[in-house]
């Protein structure tokens, strides 16, 4: 599927004029609402060593999109092209990132509704699960991307979820897991 573009704004929502829509396999470094799409292919994780036995990343290296959990850090490259990828670089969160996985939503439709309106229940999800898993919004100055399944994971795989990405444009790569912080600040810590 090629990748596409657009510079739909999204109400009260701080957005790029370029929202680059790239297939699901990788999130883009983006400085606003972000679409990345998931191509069609087997999950599968990634190389082993990568996380511990409670799934927690331990070791920088490639990951497969569509085993992303929530906490991951990403540090894709910085020349990430819109398109469709299977793979991301993870990173232990205490070492610096630019962006990290803080949910997942499921869109619930039978038959792949289109990439616009996959991109409009993304940016919805993405950002209701922003505020209330992690009591924060974008007018807070946090910034969300999303990876999108295509068309041809949709249908092939039943690939219907949505990651959910912090993107962290203003202050370049951090160290540290925003989302646990965030988790704490907002006493939802193991729940």
């Amino acid at each position: 599927m090629p990748a596409t573009q657009t510079d739909r704004p999204v109400a009260d929502f701080p957005v790029a004029s370029d929202r680059p829509v790239v297939s699901r396999r990788a999130p883009a470094v983006l400085v606003a609402l972000a679409a990345v799409v998931l191509v069609a292919c087997s999950g599968g994780g990634g190389s082993a060593g990568i996380r511990n036995a409670k799934d927690v990343v331990v070791k920088p290296g490639e990951w497969s999109v569509f085993d992303l959990h929530v906490g991951d850090c990403l540090a894709p490259p910085e020349d990430l092209k819109p398109g469709e990828i299977s793979k991301i670089h993870v990173v232990p969160c205490t070492d610096p990132h630019r962006q990290e996985v803080f949910a997942s939503v499921a869109d619930k439709a039978d038959a792949f509704p289109g990439t616009g309106a996959l991109d409009q229940f993304a940016s919805t999800g993405c950002v209701q699960e922003l505020q209330t898993k992690l009591a924060v919004a974008p007018s807070d100055g946090y910034f969300v991307s999303y990876l999108l399944p295509s068309f041809d994971s949709w249908n092939k795989n039943d690939d219907k979820k949505v990651t959910c990405v912090l993107v962290f444009p203003t202050e370049g790569q951090v160290s540290g897991s925003t989302v646990g912080r965030l988790l704490s600040e907002a006493g939802k810590v193991g729940k």
